[in-house]
């Protein structure tokens, strides 16, 4: 990826925020560095905040953070140690907050919808500030994090918005307090490219030494890890995993090997049993994407997303979009899942800042053209029930959505006074 793309994911994860030229440097060279990890992560990065689910992290759950019109807004047994003081809670924890890194004016339970603020205007000393909403789309109060912190290795909420993973291995409650510190297990760097689990209680990721093989982990907040499977040897060039669902719930993972050969695995997650085994996307596409309980697994391809059913191995849709750039036609590729697997995010071409929808993939109808509507996908996450799903635009008005079960497009207030999103 040269200078030039580089520049337009910095653009398209901002849009029209101005930043600090000390603050743009520094992102620049840590997309240096991460550029092999694929455009998604990228974009993850930059905004501190991939909330998908996780998108429900997925960007769990993740929100894409792009611009508008543009890119979206993605063990052995092992001792890890957990702040004494600090449970999960559905409600404010009474300890007080454990480091000044983190600020909170969040009294509000989960679920919640945590997207960075759209309006910041982000120096070089600045923290990161992120606005809280209800399921309602009310706003519920703010979250502060230090700018140095969240750059470390992004920012990752839980599905439920309750929790986030800061600095790669750092986990703090959305109320200001520590829960655990997963640096201090043995595989903790398998954290590089973290998933939440969909019960928002525990994350997987892949830890590998280079020689070709690798492991899925399994973190947990209550102090433990464990290996989940043992994967390789790789097969193939330039070949490596990610995470694309973990599902305690449905008790499955999605893993996908990316390189010239790719596939994707479905592992049970209790067992490390690989239960079935797909072709994966083509070395030019992306990972494509996961339902959060890995049931559904969108394939990136030269002509199009192919819609799997892990469960049955059946092929159920084709999803075909376009986006023109200056040098020509770009496929688009899938970001996310809506939580009942009904819907995807889809986009053309990230580092141009292609365009982007929101498909209901069985009927084949866009929900959400941002080429055709005045709604631009900036920021995407999907509650973590039904259909609905959260959309922040990232440029001035930064109106703000709710796109329904019904497929309508609920306006709702705009954090920090701004006028609220048109109808």
């Amino acid at each position: 990826m040269n200078e030039e793309d580089l520049r337009r994911i910095l653009k398209g994860a901002y849009g029209d925020r101005q930043l600090d030229p000390e603050v743009s440097a520094r992102m620049l060279d840590r997309l240096r560095g991460v550029g092999d990890r694929g455009h998604r992560r990228l974009i993850s990065v930059l905004a501190g905040a991939v909330v998908f689910a996780a998108v429900a992290s997925p960007l769990g759950l993740v929100i894409w953070l792009g611009h508008d019109k543009g890119a979206p807004s993605r063990h052995p047994a092992a001792q890890v140690s957990a702040a004494p003081s600090a449970t999960p809670s559905s409600g404010k924890p009474s300890s007080p907050p454990s480091t000044p890194p983190v600020s909170s004016t969040i009294m509000a339970p989960a679920p919640l919808i945590v997207t960075h603020d759209p309006s910041q205007q982000l120096v070089a000393s600045s923290p990161m500030r992120y606005i809280a909403r209800n399921y309602q789309g009310q706003v519920v109060g703010t979250l502060t994090i230090d700018q140095a912190a969240a750059e470390a290795a992004g920012v990752l909420f839980s599905p439920d918005g309750s929790k986030f993973l800061i600095g790669g291995g750092i986990v703090f409650d959305v109320y200001g307090h520590q829960l655990a510190d997963l640096n201090s297990a043995p595989d903790a760097s398998a954290l590089s490219q973290p998933m939440w689990g969909d019960d928002s209680e525990h994350i997987c990721g892949i830890a590998s030494d280079g020689t070709g093989t690798g492991s899925l982990l399994e973190f947990s907040l209550s102090g433990a890890a464990r290996t989940v499977a043992e994967l390789g040897p790789l097969t193939g060039s330039q070949a490596g995993w990610s995470v694309l669902a973990c599902s305690p719930d449905a008790d499955r993972a999605i893993v996908s090997q990316s390189g010239s050969q790719s596939e994707f695995l479905v592992i049970r997650l209790s067992s490390g049993q690989v239960v079935a085994t797909y072709p994966g996307p083509a070395s030019e596409n992306g990972a494509g994407a996961a339902s959060h309980d890995g049931s559904l697994v969108g394939i990136d391809g030269p002509s199009g997303i192919t819609i799997l059913n892990t469960v049955t191995g059946e092929q159920v849709a084709n999803v075909v979009r376009w986006g023109n750039q200056a040098d020509g036609p770009v496929i688009a590729s899938a970001l996310a899942f809506s939580w009942d697997g009904s819907r995807l995010l889809v986009q053309s071409d990230i580092a141009q800042g292609g365009p982007s929808w929101i498909v209901a993939w069985a009927t084949n109808t866009d929900l959400v053209n941002d080429q055709t509507s005045s709604v631009g996908l900036g920021e995407v996450a999907p509650l973590t029930s039904g259909a609905t799903m959260f959309i922040q635009a990232t440029y001035s008005p930064y109106g703000a959505y709710l796109l329904e079960t019904n497929g309508t497009l609920q306006p709702l207030p705009a954090a920090d006074g701004d006028a609220a999103a048109p109808s």
